[in-house]
C-alpha cells in the first residue's frame, strides 16, 4: 500500500503521503514526489495501488443491448433505451407491421451510442486513466434506464476498498470504511422463506486477497434478436480481446501466467444463458474464472409462451413497449431466434405439463401439456390446434405468405432454438454462482380456461371489447367461446418462476444459490454504494465476485 522515500536525518520528519496517478496507457506514476523540498526533513510515502488487472464482463438480459440499423448509411437508432419515456413513445403505438420491420435480426446490430452514466462511487475515477473510458468499455451498448445506474456503482463498489485505504493511509478512519469490508462476517438471511445453498460468509482474508487487484468493469452487448449460439461466439472473441487489452496494451498486465489469463462474468437474464453457452460449448471455458447469474431463465418459462400468444399488455408501460397484443408481438417473436430461446425446455417441471387447456379433448376433458416430454412437438411447432404457440397468418392474411412464414418459422425451431435449448441441458462453469427471485407472482403454469361469455358468430368484432389475454374459439351453430390465459402464480421473479432454478439448485458443482425477492427487470436495481447494503442480490453479486477471486494465487 505504501513505499517510502526518506530525506534527511531528524527523528520526528514530516510525512507528504503521494498518491497514484496514471497516464493515457495504464501505467501507474507519483508526479507528486517532484514537489518534495529535498532541503526540508521530509518522508515521502508513495501510495500504492493494485497494479494486475482481472477484467469483469457484464452480460445484459433480452432486450437490453441498444440496437441500430445495419443498413449502408443509415446511423439510426432502432432499440435505444435512454429513457424508458423515450422507448415508450418510440414503441407504444407500432403495429405488427412496423415492429416485424424494424426488429429483424438481419438488419439490426449493437449499438454503442447510449447515453452513460457518469457518476464515480470512489475516490479516484476509473474513466479514461486507471481504465479505458466507460465508453470503450462498452457501457454505452447496454439500456441506460436499465443498467446505466447499476454498472456506475459495481464499478465503484470493485475499487472503494482499496481505495478508501489509499486516501485514508495515515488517517483515523474506521477499519471498515470501504464498502465490501461492510460485508465481511454477514450473513444474507431474509428470514424464514430464504434459501441459501452452499453459503460461505466474506472473511476479512478473503477481502484482503481481492483487494491486490483491480477488476474493470466492461460490457458486452449482444443482439438480442439473432440467435443465441451466434451471441455466445461473439462473447468467445470479445473475451480474447478484453483479456489481450491488458496482457500487451494497457500498463497494468494480470495477474495470471502468460496463455492462462482469465475474466469474471456477471449476467443479467438471458445473458446469462449466453455466458453458459460460450463457456461450456463454443470452448471459453478455461478463460473465465467464475460467473455470476441473476435471475438467469435456465429451464426457460411459461412467460415466453404467454406473451407471444397475447402480447405483453398487462405488464404495464414496459408491455406496451414489447407489444400490447400478440399481433404487435408474435411477428417479431418468430423471427428472433433468442427471445424463442427462452420457451421452457423439455425439462422444465421435470417433463410435466405446464400448459392446461380446459375443455378441448375429444370427451370434453382438459388438455395437459407437454405430455410426452416433448413441446417443442407439441406446442411449438403445432400448426393447426388454435394454442399453438405460432399463427402465421396472424398479420398475413394471405395464404401463400402464411405458408411460407410457417416454413421459415419451423426451420428456426429446428435449426436454431431447439438446438441451443438442448446444447445447455445441465452445463455450467464449475465456478458458478447464482442469484434467482422467489417471492413475486410468476407463470409457473398456464391455463386456457373457459369464460361463460359466448357470442353470436356474426357479431361484429368491434363489439366484443375483449381484453387481450381472451380468444374466440368457433363453436357450432354460429356461436364462439371464449378463453382466457391465467397464470398459476407461482413465486418468482415476476417472469422467472422457481421451477425454471431447479437444475442449478441440484447442481453439485453450483458454488452458492441465493433466493430473495428480486423483481426480474429490476434484479440489479441499486442507486449508490450505500444502497448495496440493503440489495441481498447485490451483496451476493459482490461477495461472490470476490470469492472467484480467491482462485488466483497471491501477488
Amino acid at each position: 500500500m505504501a513505499e517510502e522515500n526518506e530525506a534527511g536525518n531528524e527523528s520526528s520528519p514530516s510525512m507528504t503521503c503521494i498518491k497514484p496517478e496514471w497516464d493515457d496507457s495504464g501505467q501507474v506514476c507519483w508526479p507528486g514526489i517532484q514537489n518534495q523540498k529535498k532541503s526540508e526533513n521530509a518522508k515521502a510515502v508513495l501510495l500504492q495501488p493494485p497494479v494486475k488487472a482481472i477484467p469483469v464482463i457484464f452480460l445484459p438480459g433480452v432486450m437490453g443491448t441498444n440496437l441500430m440499423s445495419t443498413s449502408e448509411g443509415n446511423k439510426n437508432d432502432i432499440w435505444r433505451g435512454d429513457s424508458l419515456g423515450g422507448v415508450f413513445l418510440k414503441w407504444a403505438r407500432k403495429d405488427g407491421i412496423e415492429r416485424r420491420e424494424l426488429l429483424n435480426p438481419d438488419s439490426t446490430k449493437v449499438d454503442n451510442r447510449g447515453d452513460i452514466n457518469q457518476t464515480i462511487y470512489s475516490p479516484l475515477s476509473d474513466d479514461g486513466k486507471l481504465f479505458t473510458t466507460r465508453r470503450e468499455r462498452g457501457w454505452g451498448e447496454v439500456l441506460f434506464f436499465s443498467y446505466g445506474k447499476f454498472l456506475s456503482v459495481l464499478q465503484g463498489a470493485l475499487m472503494d476498498d482499496w481505495q478508501q485505504n489509499l486516501v485514508n493511509y495515515g488517517k483515523s478512519v474506521p477499519e471498515k470504511n470501504g464498502v465490501l469490508s461492510q460485508l465481511v462476517g454477514k450473513t444474507l438471511s431474509e428470514g424464514k422463506y430464504s434459501e441459501i445453498t452452499g453459503e460461505s460468509v466474506l472473511t476479512q482474508e478473503e477481502l484482503n486477497h481481492f483487494q491486490n487487484f483491480l477488476f474493470p468493469v466492461h460490457v458486452y452487448g449482444y443482439n438480442w434478436l439473432q440467435d443465441n449460439k451466434t451471441s455466445a461466439e461473439g462473447l468467445v472473441t470479445f473475451i480474447d480481446r478484453t483479456i489481450s487489452l491488458y496482457k500487451n496494451q494497457r500498463g497494468h498486465g494480470t495477474p495470471f501466467p502468460a496463455g492462462q489469463e482469465k475474466v469474471i462474468i456477471v449476467t443479467h437474464s438471458m445473458g446469462g444463458l449466453v455466458a453458459r453457452y460460450a463457456s461450456q460449448v463454443c470452448g471459453a471455458k478455461d478463460k473465465i474464472l467464475g460467473i455470476v447469474h441473476g435471475v438467469i431463465p435456465d429451464l426457460g418459462s411459461p412467460a415466453a409462451y404467454r406473451r407471444m400468444k397475447v402480447g405483453a399488455k398487462q405488464e404495464g408501460m414496459a408491455g406496451a413497449v414489447l407489444g400490447n397484443t400478440a399481433k404487435e408481438l408474435m411477428p417479431v417473436l418468430a423471427r428472433a431466434p433468442a427471445p424463442l430461446q427462452l420457451l421452457p425446455s423439455a425439462k422444465y417441471l421435470s417433463g410435466a405439463p405446464w400448459l392446461t387447456v380446459e375443455g378441448v379433448g375429444e370427451d370434453g376433458s382438459d388438455v395437459k401439456l407437454p405430455q410426452t416430454r416433448d413441446p417443442f412437438g407439441e406446442i411449438y411447432l403445432n400448426k393447426t390446434l388454435w394454442y399453438r404457440l405460432y399463427e402465421s397468418d396472424i398479420i398475413d392474411k394471405d395464404e401463400a405468405v402464411s405458408q411460407s412464414n410457417w416454413i421459415e418459422y419451423n426451420d428456426l425451431i429446428d435449426k436454431n432454438v431447439q438446438p441451443f435449448i438442448e446444447g445447455l441441458d445441465n452445463l455450467y462453469h464449475p465456478n458458478t454462482y447464482a442469484f434467482y427471485g422467489h417471492k413475486i407472482d410468476s407463470d409457473g403454469t398456464l391455463t386456457w380456461r373457459k369464460t361463460s361469455i359466448t357470442y353470436p358468430k356474426n357479431r361484429h368484432e368491434s363489439d366484443r371489447k375483449l381484453p387481450n389475454n381472451y380468444r374466440e374459439i368457433p363453436l357450432p351453430f354460429n356461436r364462439s367461446q371464449m378463453y382466457v390465459v391465467t397464470s398459476s402464480k407461482t413465486p418468482g421473479d415476476g417472469t422467472v418462476p422457481v421451477e425454471s432454478l431447479s437444475a442449478i439448485c441440484r447442481n453439485s458443482e453450483i458454488k452458492s444459490v441465493l433466493a430473495t425477492g428480486v423483481d426480474h427487470q429490476d434484479a440489479y436495481k441499486v442507486s449508490s454504494l450505500k444502497d448495496i447494503q440493503t440489495r441481498p442480490a447485490l451483496r451476493f453479486t459482490l461477495r461472490a465476485i470476490v470469492k472467484i477471486a480467491q482462485e488466483i494465487p497471491p501477488p
